[in-house]
């Protein structure tokens, strides 16, 4: 009896876990809805060649993620201890990166640029000046990788909306380490460094230097660099520039002139602090009375110093290191920006000891392409490109090149200069 009790007991409860195993099945129905389905994709299933390894399965890698730039772009500023290995035993060509099938344009636009310096590289070893022509190979590979750029309706490479030495200075600052190496003219912090320090005191601000006073501000020395020189001078030729940014923006004379005029004020006070000899014109007996006579001492009143006429017919060395630095070109008549933009770009980045000869093949290059240019495109008012040479570029010298107006951060040789 007992045990026939005990057998109603175990199939009771035998019952009631199918029924709650059916409930819970009914609710959390986690079985798939068709098993067979399920086990023939995952026999189907296909693995990507690059995780077999050796026949065993491997962890998988994780997908890459393509972000603004490729690997090893932009390529590096060529300097002369790479070049030499470059030469002596050249790079295997690495194999193009495996890019998406879609988009990324961007990336494949660097791929091409990347493949197309390697050859030109090569070629340079073959050259009697390397280095000059990598720098060269450089500057044309990024140059046409921007009109590449500008060629299609997406953001370019910020680089690329940069022009000139500045474009030069972005793509070699932007390599994973930099090597960029230029002369110290290239960077306007470090070409402070050669201006001897502004003439004291500072002109009056007036109607006819205004202009000077805002349009040549960024070629005047900024503040000093750390652990330089400070005195009542400087402080006041920093104190007065910032006061000029701000009075700039709508060349306002009035606001110039009230900061001059304050500027000079405290420049005294502070001259009065200190045990040495004041300046005579703090010594005079008003505001008024102390302007003038900062006026009338001011060695460049009309702020031109930067200012300077040169000739671009036979380009030196002194010359070029002018060039090479913070400059603003004044005289915009053909052909002069053409012909000093091409010659900057290509020799600025040379040793000093090779631009002037670079700066005179320059030339010739652009005079004889601006000659073979159709009339409607460049008229040549002087009528130089009639003759031949040597009279050809006798007559560019003396009817384009020979007075050109610019602004300049370092002073160019004088005129007449023999390098």
């Amino acid at each position: 009896m007992a045990a026939f009790g005990l057998f109603l007991l175990l199939s009771a409860a035998a019952l009631a876990s199918g029924y709650l195993q059916q409930v819970v099945q009914e609710s959390l129905d986690l079985r798939p809805p068709n098993i067979q389905q399920v086990l023939q994709q995952e026999q189907d299933l296909e693995v990507p060649p690059d995780i077999l390894v050796g026949g065993a399965m491997s962890p998988s890698s994780d997908p890459p993620v393509w972000g603004n730039a490729l690997d090893g772009f932009p390529p590096a500023w060529p300097m002369a201890a790479t070049i030499t290995r470059h030469c002596q035993d050249p790079p295997t060509l690495p194999p193009p990166p495996l890019l998406p099938p879609t988009a990324f344009a961007h990336l494949r636009r660097q791929a091409a640029a990347l493949a197309a310096l390697q050859p030109r590289l090569n070629d340079c070893c073959r050259h009697h000046s390397p280095l000059p022509c990598a720098r060269r190979a450089w500057t044309d590979v990024l140059d046409g990788f921007c009109t590449d750029e500008f060629g299609v309706k997406t953001r370019q490479f910020h680089c690329c909306r940069l022009s000139g030495a500045a474009r030069r200075r972005c793509f070699a600052q932007e390599t994973p380490t930099p090597t960029w190496d230029p002369v110290p003219t290239w960077n306007p912090n470090v070409a402070w460094e050669l201006v001897s320090e502004p003439p004291f005191p500072p002109g009056e601000p007036t109607a006819t230097n205004i202009g000077n006073i805002c349009g040549l501000r960024a070629l005047r020395p900024g503040p000093p660099g750390p652990g330089a020189r400070s005195g009542p001078r400087v402080r006041l030729r920093v104190r007065l520039e910032r006061e000029y940014g701000r009075c700039c923006r709508n060349e306002s004379l009035s606001c110039a002139h009230s900061a001059w005029l304050k500027g000079l004020n405290r420049f005294c006070r502070e001259e009065a602090s200190v045990k040495t000899g004041q300046h005579r014109c703090c010594q005079r007996g008003g505001p008024k009375a102390r302007g003038r006579c900062f006026a009338a001492a001011a060695p460049h009143p009309e702020y031109d110093r930067e200012l300077h006429n040169v000739s671009l017919a036979r380009p030196g060395p002194a010359l070029l290191r002018s060039l090479c630095g913070p400059t603003r070109l004044f005289t915009q008549r053909r052909p002069v920006p053409e012909l000093l933009g091409a010659m900057t770009a290509a020799c600025c980045p040379l040793p000093p000891e090779e631009r002037g000869v670079c700066a005179r093949e320059q030339l010739s290059q652009g005079i004889a392409t601006l000659c073979a240019t159709p009339r409607d495109a460049w008229r040549d008012p002087q009528g130089c490109c009639s003759w031949e040479e040597p009279e050809r570029r006798r007559c560019f010298d003396n009817a384009y090149l020979s007075q050109v107006t610019l602004g300049a951060a370092l002073a160019p040789p004088p005129p007449g200069y023999e390098e």
